[in-house]
């Protein structure tokens, strides 16, 4: 049965046949008393190993009612004892523990007792939150001292009937809750019954290069990597072992059992791919699969209740033909946000029927995002259809990356909810939420500045480029969905918050209402100073309105733009609005308020319209001379130095030779067979293309010197007919000597290729920032990244790249 099969993954063995006391049992006694009318009736005992869940409940006990319980019994007795992490007298506890999740818990009434207890340290822990909550009402809404809701009382009494709760999903983390980098949020975290480094049962991380380290194996056994090439020390991505080489079973057998020598208690293992590519085999399904269940059967000889977990992730989502080891729990990586599309949902529910076929137990790995998302990303209602859904195909383990942006409310909250009871009705959670947090009065207002942003992300994005439902992930480094956003979403968001902020009731509603608020400053900072797509203007009446709005709202939007940074910063120094995953960090998450494509469809307009002069260069220069700010001036100024900019490609349409290192060359990190090549033929302009072919990522590229500032990048592409691939345009960011600043690339959404055989625009428009990561731009990489899985042949043409300083304005 799958609930055996989920107390096998925790190790619990031996289960016994008990059953909880006969309703006949408990019915009809009184509630026991903890607190009456402010004095205490109680006292809290624990077992070794259970003082800090007791101090727990003593604690929230003494913020609730005023009143501390004490430690000891008093003489005489008369007292309810509560056991923390004991047994007690109750004879049926120790068979219901045996039956029971690790995480689950008991809350035991019996004979003047309570026995609150699990499994295991954490399961008692557990039984003390549930305790806390379900008798005195405490809700853990946010992390901090204002994100407790601990209503005051006079009186606490728990009933005479029995509990016992356990979670849907036995493993339950929220990437980075699980750590120690952000101590209130992991607190925050535990509290709500979700599960850390350290209580985690089943090990499935990025791993391998843990297994075959470079000082160890680099020399020695050179064929252990790719192509016989080890990589660089201290380089743990970008590549695999070479998993059909045999002697790597042999290396990875002995590398786990000394793991296990070292660390006795551990439970399992991880067989997690590095993350990035770099696989040696074409097809490293078959290959990787088979490897495992080799590596774990020879481990289980030695260690026959170990686990291993892994990640089925990008090439090795498709399982293999063969059954994996029952030992095996294969984490499944998608974000399920794409489930939106009806379309990727089934083909999603299918992928995980074809998983189940070959693996006894899975854990779902999803990208619940939070940072570095500009705008609020909740969707509630699609989520809990999908840990439903998990639940009820018998997933065992769910992890996500959330990196909570708390702007975003409820959504950890509920998630954490769900995750330990999938059925649990996502309205009422909600609705809960919002009344705790804000008070009853103010919860309709948050209530519906949620469902705005809601809608927008499951009924606005899905409609977008941006989205891509076949992915992995989302680009959570494109902000283009800002695109999407109406001014009045915005305004109408700030009423709802201010009026939520204005209802609520005590001081702690208010605090958590007004950070709220705070955090909806950044998103509407970034959604205002987003530098939005421009249609070039058709005529001058439309190239007229668009100079005089982008001039006279300039200096507001560099100021949003300066604003929202300012946010960042602010925000890093509180350890609730922190935002995890830094947006700043992220190159294409950065801009100043510019809106380049503004900039480039004036410039283009005035070098096709107006080459000798004309209206609109007479309008820029009034306004360079006139325009009552200095930004204004500038801007209008530097448009009319803009057309006189050439581009800085060299052989742009491929006519002077073969490509080569000193214009054109393939892309050197380009994998799977993808080529480049001149060819002369049929040409957008004059006799020659460049043609990219072959299947994998990556294309042509030249390095180019430029000054950092706003920049268009504009190529024709042709494909035939059937082109199954996919382009984005990218400018990667270098250094003074050419080496590229890491993580550091500009890039387009990626851009479906239309396989129409006719010749079809590609346009970027960016910035180029004068440092990244705090290192001076010197060049920029011009490359063309086309991905596909099978063979295409992509020719592209005409490629041109202005750059202009934006110089101080």
């Amino acid at each position: 049965m799958r609930y055996f099969d989920r107390r096998q993954v925790l190790g619990l063995t031996g289960a016994v046949a008990a059953l909880p006391l006969p309703s006949w049992e408990w019915r009809g006694r009184p509630p026991l008393p903890v607190v009456e009318s402010g004095q205490a009736r109680a006292a809290v005992l624990a077992a070794p190993g259970a003082e800090a869940a007791a101090d727990e409940l003593v604690a929230y006990v003494e913020r609730a009612t005023g009143v501390l319980l004490p430690r000891t019994p008093a003489p005489g007795g008369g007292q309810t004892l509560i056991l923390i992490g004991s047994p007690g007298p109750d004879p049926a506890v120790p068979g219901l523990l045996a039956a029971l999740d690790r995480d689950g818990f008991l809350i035991r009434p019996y004979q003047g007792t309570i026995a609150v207890v699990g499994p295991s340290a954490t399961g008692t822990a557990n039984g003390v939150r549930g305790f806390l909550e379900r008798y005195l009402g405490v809700r853990w809404l946010l992390p901090g001292p204002d994100g407790d809701d601990v209503p005051a009382r006079t009186t606490v009494r728990v009933p005479s009937s029995p509990v016992r709760e356990e979670p849907s999903f036995t493993q339950r983390s929220l990437s980075p809750l699980r750590d120690q980098r952000f101590p209130l949020q992991r607190q925050w975290a535990e509290r709500n019954r979700l599960q850390g480094v350290g209580t985690e049962p089943i090990a499935f991380h990025h791993n391998l290069h843990n297994l075959f380290p470079v000082d160890r194996y680099g020399q020695s056994h050179p064929e252990y990597y790719p192509n016989g090439r080890p990589p660089r020390a201290g380089v743990l991505t970008g590549w695999q072992p070479a998993f059909s080489v045999p002697g790597t079973i042999d290396a990875a057998v002995t590398g786990i059992l000394e793991y296990f020598a070292a660390n006795p208690a551990a439970t399992s293992f991880s067989l997690g791919v590095n993350d990035g590519e770099g696989y040696a085999e074409p097809d490293p399904v078959p290959a990787y699969y088979a490897w495992v269940n080799q590596v774990v059967e020879r481990v289980l000889a030695h260690h026959p209740d170990k686990w291993f977990g892994l990640l089925a992730y990008r090439k090795l989502e498709t399982p293999p033909a063969f059954a994996l080891n029952g030992r095996v729990v294969p984490f499944l990586t998608k974000d399920r946000f794409a489930w939106v599309d009806a379309a990727e949902q089934a083909a999603g529910h299918a992928l995980t029927d074809r998983w189940l076929a070959v693996s006894r137990r899975l854990g779902f790995y999803d990208y619940l995002y939070g940072a570095p998302y500009l705008l609020p990303r909740v969707y509630p209602h699609r989520y809990a259809e999908t840990l439903r859904y998990a639940h009820r195909k018998g997933v065992v383990a769910h992890y996500a990356e959330i990196y909570p942006n708390w702007g975003e409310g409820p959504k950890p909250w509920v998630t954490a909810k769900l995750l330990w009871n999938a059925n649990a009705k996502v309205d009422t959670l909600l609705r809960e939420w919002y009344e705790r947090a804000v008070g009853p009065a103010a919860a309709g207002d948050l209530a519906a500045y949620y469902r705005i942003w809601e809608r927008f992300w499951t009924e606005e994005v899905p409609r977008a480029s941006w989205f891509q439902p076949g992915a992995t992930y989302q680009s959570f480094n494109l902000p283009q969905y800002l695109e999407l956003v109406q001014e009045a979403e915005l305004l109408r968001s700030r009423a709802l918050l201010d009026a939520a902020v204005a209802k609520a009731a005590t001081p702690a509603q208010s605090a958590r209402a007004k950070l709220l608020r705070r955090s909806f400053e950044f998103y509407e900072a970034s959604a205002l100073s987003y530098p939005k797509q421009v249609a070039a203007p058709a005529d001058q009446a439309g190239a007229t309105a668009l100079l005089r709005g982008g001039v006279d709202t300039f200096q507001r939007r560099l100021d949003l733009a300066a604003h929202r940074l300012r946010l960042i910063k602010d925000f890093a120094a509180d350890p609730v609005l922190v935002l995890p995953w830094n947006p700043a960090s992220i190159v294409n998450l950065n801009w100043t308020g510019w809106n380049p494509a503004e900039y480039w469809s004036l410039v283009d307009y005035l070098r096709r319209h107006e080459p000798a002069g004309g209206p609109l260069t007479d309008l820029a220069r009034d306004l360079a001379a006139n325009h009552p700010t200095g930004g204004g001036r500038g801007y209008a100024d530097l448009i009319l130095r803009g057309v006189g900019v050439p581009s800085r490609v060299a052989n742009p349409s491929f006519e002077s030779g073969a490509a080569d290192a000193e214009s054109w060359r393939l892309l050197p990190r380009s994998n799977g067979t993808r080529a480049v090549a001149r060819v002369t033929g049929d040409a957008a302009t004059g006799t020659a293309v460049l043609r990219v072919s072959g299947r994998g990522w990556g294309g042509p590229s030249q390095v180019i010197d430029v000054d950092p500032g706003l920049a268009r990048l504009t190529a024709v592409y042709r494909a035939p007919a059937g082109t199954s691939a996919s382009v984005q345009l990218a400018l990667d960011l270098l250094d003074a000597a050419g080496t590229m600043i890491p993580g550091s690339s500009v890039r387009s959404p990626v851009i479906p290729l239309r396989g129409t055989g006719a010749w079809t625009p590609l346009l970027l428009d960016t910035e180029i920032p004068d440092k990244a990561r705090d290192v001076p731009v010197d060049k920029v990489e011009l490359v063309f990244l086309v991905d596909s899985a099978g063979d295409v042949t992509v020719d592209f043409d005409d490629v041109a790249l202005y750059t202009i300083p934006k110089g101080q304005l």
